[in-house]
Protein backbone atom coordinates (compact mmCIF):
# COMPACT_ATOMS: atom_id res chain seq x y z
CA UNK A 1 0.00 0.00 0.00
CA UNK A 2 1.30 3.46 -0.91
CA UNK A 3 1.13 5.84 2.05
CA UNK A 4 3.40 8.62 0.73
CA UNK A 5 3.68 10.24 -2.70
CA UNK A 6 6.75 12.43 -3.23
CA UNK A 7 6.75 14.77 -6.22
CA UNK A 8 9.50 16.69 -8.02
CA UNK A 9 8.77 20.28 -9.06
CA UNK A 10 10.41 21.44 -12.32
CA UNK A 11 9.51 19.31 -15.32
CA UNK A 12 7.08 17.32 -13.17
CA UNK A 13 4.53 19.16 -11.02
CA UNK A 14 5.27 22.54 -12.63
CA UNK A 15 4.41 23.30 -16.24
CA UNK A 16 6.57 25.41 -18.54
CA UNK A 17 5.07 28.56 -17.02
CA UNK A 18 6.36 27.38 -13.61
CA UNK A 19 2.85 27.01 -12.21
CA UNK A 20 0.76 24.14 -10.84
CA UNK A 21 -2.24 23.26 -12.98
CA UNK A 22 -5.70 22.98 -11.44
CA UNK A 23 -5.82 19.29 -12.41
CA UNK A 24 -2.56 18.56 -10.60
CA UNK A 25 -3.66 20.44 -7.50
CA UNK A 26 -7.02 18.64 -7.43
CA UNK A 27 -5.26 15.27 -7.76
CA UNK A 28 -3.07 16.10 -4.74
CA UNK A 29 -6.18 17.06 -2.76
CA UNK A 30 -7.74 13.72 -3.78
CA UNK A 31 -4.68 11.80 -2.53
CA UNK A 32 -4.70 13.66 0.78
CA UNK A 33 -8.42 12.99 1.13
CA UNK A 34 -7.73 9.28 0.78
CA UNK A 35 -5.22 9.36 3.65
CA UNK A 36 -2.05 9.43 1.53
CA UNK A 37 0.69 11.85 2.56
CA UNK A 38 2.11 14.11 -0.18
CA UNK A 39 5.52 15.78 -0.09
CA UNK A 40 7.89 17.59 -2.45
CA UNK A 41 11.48 16.71 -3.30
CA UNK A 42 13.12 19.34 -5.49
CA UNK A 43 16.47 20.54 -6.71
CA UNK A 44 15.21 24.07 -6.05
CA UNK A 45 16.40 25.98 -3.02
CA UNK A 46 14.02 26.92 -0.22
CA UNK A 47 13.79 30.53 -1.42
CA UNK A 48 12.61 29.52 -4.89
CA UNK A 49 10.54 26.49 -3.94
CA UNK A 50 8.68 27.10 -0.69
CA UNK A 51 5.91 29.15 -2.36
CA UNK A 52 4.66 26.00 -4.09
CA UNK A 53 4.75 24.07 -0.81
CA UNK A 54 2.74 26.85 0.80
CA UNK A 55 0.29 26.95 -2.12
CA UNK A 56 -0.42 23.24 -1.70
CA UNK A 57 -0.63 23.47 2.08
CA UNK A 58 1.85 20.64 2.55
CA UNK A 59 2.38 20.02 6.26
CA UNK A 60 4.89 17.14 6.15
CA UNK A 61 8.65 17.66 5.69
CA UNK A 62 9.93 18.75 2.26
CA UNK A 63 13.34 18.12 0.67
CA UNK A 64 15.10 21.05 -1.06
CA UNK A 65 18.34 21.33 -3.07
CA UNK A 66 18.42 17.61 -3.86
CA UNK A 67 18.24 16.65 -0.19
CA UNK A 68 20.81 19.11 1.18
CA UNK A 69 18.00 20.76 3.17
CA UNK A 70 14.93 19.13 4.68
CA UNK A 71 12.35 21.42 6.28
CA UNK A 72 8.99 21.13 7.95
CA UNK A 73 6.76 24.18 7.43
CA UNK A 74 7.76 27.58 6.08
CA UNK A 75 8.46 31.15 7.12
CA UNK A 76 7.82 31.76 10.84
CA UNK A 77 6.73 28.16 11.45
CA UNK A 78 9.74 26.63 9.68
CA UNK A 79 11.74 23.86 11.38
CA UNK A 80 15.03 22.54 9.98
CA UNK A 81 15.14 18.75 10.09
CA UNK A 82 18.41 18.26 8.20
CA UNK A 83 21.00 20.57 6.64
CA UNK A 84 24.26 19.63 4.94
CA UNK A 85 26.97 22.12 3.93
CA UNK A 86 29.66 21.90 1.27
CA UNK A 87 32.96 22.48 3.08
CA UNK A 88 34.92 25.67 2.43
CA UNK A 89 38.10 23.99 1.14
CA UNK A 90 36.11 21.76 -1.23
CA UNK A 91 34.01 24.71 -2.43
CA UNK A 92 37.07 26.86 -3.19
CA UNK A 93 38.70 24.03 -5.15
CA UNK A 94 35.56 23.36 -7.19
CA UNK A 95 35.12 27.04 -7.96
CA UNK A 96 38.77 27.57 -9.02
CA UNK A 97 38.87 24.47 -11.21
CA UNK A 98 35.61 25.38 -12.94
CA UNK A 99 36.74 28.92 -13.72
CA UNK A 100 40.04 27.61 -15.12
CA UNK A 101 38.01 25.56 -17.61
CA UNK A 102 35.74 28.40 -18.68
CA UNK A 103 32.63 26.88 -17.09
CA UNK A 104 29.71 28.82 -15.64
CA UNK A 105 30.06 28.73 -11.84
CA UNK A 106 27.25 29.57 -9.45
CA UNK A 107 27.96 29.79 -5.72
CA UNK A 108 24.80 29.17 -3.66
CA UNK A 109 25.93 30.89 -0.48
CA UNK A 110 22.69 31.01 1.53
CA UNK A 111 19.83 28.56 2.12
CA UNK A 112 17.22 31.10 3.23
CA UNK A 113 17.88 34.66 2.03
CA UNK A 114 17.80 36.46 -1.31
CA UNK A 115 19.96 36.95 -3.25
CA UNK A 116 21.46 33.51 -2.70
CA UNK A 117 23.66 33.04 -5.80
CA UNK A 118 26.98 34.71 -6.66
CA UNK A 119 28.87 34.53 -9.97
CA UNK A 120 31.64 36.45 -11.70
CA UNK A 121 29.69 36.39 -14.95
CA UNK A 122 28.01 33.92 -17.25
CA UNK A 123 29.14 32.63 -20.62
CA UNK A 124 26.43 32.19 -23.23
CA UNK A 125 24.85 28.74 -23.17
CA UNK A 126 21.61 26.84 -23.88
CA UNK A 127 20.68 27.56 -20.25
CA UNK A 128 20.23 31.29 -20.88
CA UNK A 129 16.53 30.91 -20.02
CA UNK A 130 17.41 29.51 -16.58
CA UNK A 131 19.74 32.43 -15.89
CA UNK A 132 17.14 34.97 -17.02
CA UNK A 133 14.43 33.38 -14.88
CA UNK A 134 16.71 33.41 -11.81
CA UNK A 135 18.20 36.87 -12.34
CA UNK A 136 16.49 38.15 -9.18
CA UNK A 137 18.57 35.68 -7.16
CA UNK A 138 21.96 36.31 -8.76
CA UNK A 139 24.65 38.76 -7.67
CA UNK A 140 27.43 39.57 -10.14
CA UNK A 141 30.72 39.96 -8.25
CA UNK A 142 34.36 40.22 -9.22
CA UNK A 143 35.34 37.51 -6.72
CA UNK A 144 32.41 35.27 -5.76
CA UNK A 145 34.77 32.99 -3.82
CA UNK A 146 34.68 35.57 -1.01
CA UNK A 147 31.18 34.25 -0.32
CA UNK A 148 32.70 30.89 0.65
CA UNK A 149 33.09 31.09 4.40
CA UNK A 150 33.21 28.72 7.36
CA UNK A 151 31.55 26.38 8.11
CA UNK A 152 30.56 26.05 4.43
CA UNK A 153 27.93 26.91 1.80
CA UNK A 154 24.81 25.32 0.37
CA UNK A 155 26.31 24.22 -2.96
CA UNK A 156 28.18 25.14 -6.13
CA UNK A 157 26.52 24.56 -9.51
CA UNK A 158 28.67 24.17 -12.63
CA UNK A 159 27.22 24.51 -16.12
CA UNK A 160 28.90 24.16 -19.50
CA UNK A 161 30.03 21.54 -21.98
CA UNK A 162 29.52 18.22 -20.25
CA UNK A 163 32.84 16.77 -21.42
CA UNK A 164 34.72 19.57 -19.67
CA UNK A 165 32.70 19.12 -16.48
CA UNK A 166 33.37 15.37 -16.44
CA UNK A 167 37.08 16.00 -17.06
CA UNK A 168 37.12 18.40 -14.11
CA UNK A 169 35.43 15.87 -11.83
CA UNK A 170 37.84 13.12 -12.88
CA UNK A 171 40.81 15.41 -12.20
CA UNK A 172 39.47 16.29 -8.74
CA UNK A 173 38.36 12.78 -7.75
CA UNK A 174 36.19 14.15 -4.94
CA UNK A 175 35.52 11.46 -2.34
CA UNK A 176 31.90 10.86 -1.27
CA UNK A 177 32.94 11.61 2.30
CA UNK A 178 33.69 15.19 1.19
CA UNK A 179 31.56 15.99 -1.87
CA UNK A 180 28.37 14.73 -3.49
CA UNK A 181 28.13 15.31 -7.26
CA UNK A 182 24.63 15.40 -8.78
CA UNK A 183 23.93 15.64 -12.49
CA UNK A 184 20.84 17.81 -12.62
CA UNK A 185 20.13 18.28 -16.31
CA UNK A 186 21.52 18.03 -19.84
CA UNK A 187 20.73 20.29 -22.80
CA UNK A 188 22.41 19.95 -26.18
CA UNK A 189 26.13 19.38 -25.41
CA UNK A 190 25.86 21.24 -22.11
CA UNK A 191 24.96 19.92 -18.68
CA UNK A 192 24.17 21.25 -15.23
CA UNK A 193 26.05 19.59 -12.35
CA UNK A 194 25.72 20.41 -8.66
CA UNK A 195 28.30 19.91 -5.92
CA UNK A 196 27.06 19.41 -2.36
CA UNK A 197 28.43 18.25 0.96
CA UNK A 198 28.73 14.53 1.78
CA UNK A 199 25.70 12.24 1.75
CA UNK A 200 23.40 14.58 -0.16
CA UNK A 201 20.81 13.17 -2.55
CA UNK A 202 17.06 12.99 -2.96
CA UNK A 203 17.09 9.48 -1.52
CA UNK A 204 18.80 10.75 1.63
CA UNK A 205 16.29 13.60 1.87
CA UNK A 206 13.48 11.06 1.61
CA UNK A 207 14.90 9.10 4.53
CA UNK A 208 14.43 12.09 6.84
CA UNK A 209 10.81 12.42 5.69
CA UNK A 210 10.18 8.71 6.31
CA UNK A 211 11.64 8.89 9.81
CA UNK A 212 9.43 11.87 10.62
CA UNK A 213 6.26 10.19 9.34
CA UNK A 214 7.25 6.72 10.61
CA UNK A 215 6.61 5.27 7.17
CA UNK A 216 8.57 2.45 5.52
CA UNK A 217 10.36 3.06 2.21
CA UNK A 218 8.28 0.24 0.68
CA UNK A 219 5.20 2.46 1.07
CA UNK A 220 6.51 5.30 -1.15
CA UNK A 221 5.81 6.36 -4.72
CA UNK A 222 8.04 8.98 -6.33
CA UNK A 223 7.20 11.10 -9.40
CA UNK A 224 10.12 12.72 -11.27
CA UNK A 225 11.53 13.57 -14.66
CA UNK A 226 15.28 14.17 -14.70
CA UNK A 227 18.78 12.97 -13.87
CA UNK A 228 18.78 14.32 -10.32
CA UNK A 229 15.79 12.03 -9.61
CA UNK A 230 17.70 8.86 -10.46
CA UNK A 231 19.05 8.05 -6.99
CA UNK A 232 15.55 8.10 -5.50
CA UNK A 233 13.87 6.40 -8.48
CA UNK A 234 16.32 3.48 -8.13
CA UNK A 235 15.49 3.06 -4.43
CA UNK A 236 11.74 3.61 -4.53
CA UNK A 237 9.28 0.66 -4.83
CA UNK A 238 7.01 2.62 -7.18
CA UNK A 239 9.08 4.96 -9.39
CA UNK A 240 6.94 7.06 -11.74
CA UNK A 241 8.50 9.08 -14.56
CA UNK A 242 6.97 11.79 -16.72
CA UNK A 243 6.47 11.44 -20.47
CA UNK A 244 8.81 14.40 -21.01
CA UNK A 245 11.74 12.71 -19.21
CA UNK A 246 14.94 11.58 -20.99
CA UNK A 247 14.98 7.91 -22.03
CA UNK A 248 17.83 7.20 -19.56
CA UNK A 249 15.49 8.23 -16.73
CA UNK A 250 12.44 6.38 -18.07
CA UNK A 251 14.45 3.15 -17.92
CA UNK A 252 14.11 3.22 -14.12
CA UNK A 253 10.31 3.66 -14.00
CA UNK A 254 7.54 1.18 -13.27
CA UNK A 255 5.06 3.73 -14.59
CA UNK A 256 5.70 6.26 -17.38
CA UNK A 257 2.90 8.78 -17.81
CA UNK A 258 1.28 9.32 -21.18
CA UNK A 259 1.00 13.05 -20.43
CA UNK A 260 3.83 15.56 -20.00
CA UNK A 261 4.25 18.18 -17.30
CA UNK A 262 2.48 20.66 -19.61
CA UNK A 263 -0.50 18.29 -19.82
CA UNK A 264 -1.00 17.77 -16.06
CA UNK A 265 0.91 14.52 -16.11
CA UNK A 266 1.11 14.47 -12.31
CA UNK A 267 -2.68 14.16 -12.11
CA UNK A 268 -2.43 11.07 -14.32
CA UNK A 269 0.45 9.74 -12.21
CA UNK A 270 -1.43 10.16 -8.93
CA UNK A 271 -4.52 8.43 -10.34
CA UNK A 272 -2.38 5.47 -11.44
CA UNK A 273 -0.56 5.36 -8.10
CA UNK A 274 -3.81 5.34 -6.11
CA UNK A 275 -5.04 2.45 -8.25
CA UNK A 276 -1.71 0.57 -8.35
CA UNK A 277 -1.55 -3.00 -7.17
CA UNK A 278 1.77 -4.67 -6.39
CA UNK A 279 2.53 -7.61 -8.70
Amino acid sequence: MIRLIVIDLDGTLLNSDKSISRENEEAIIEALGRGVHVSISTGRSYVSGHKYVEQLGISVPVSYQNGALVIEGYDGAMRIISQCLLGTAEAVEIYNRSRERGLNSLIFFDFFKLPDISTAGLFDSPYRGYYAHNAYRIVLEEDPSKRIREPGIAEIAIEGEEERIIEMIEAMRPGPDRVTVVKNDALESHAFYEFFGPGVGKSNGLQHILEHLKIDREEVAYIGDNYNDLDILKRCPLPVVMANAPDQVKEHAKIVTEKTNDESGVAEAIDRILNWRRD
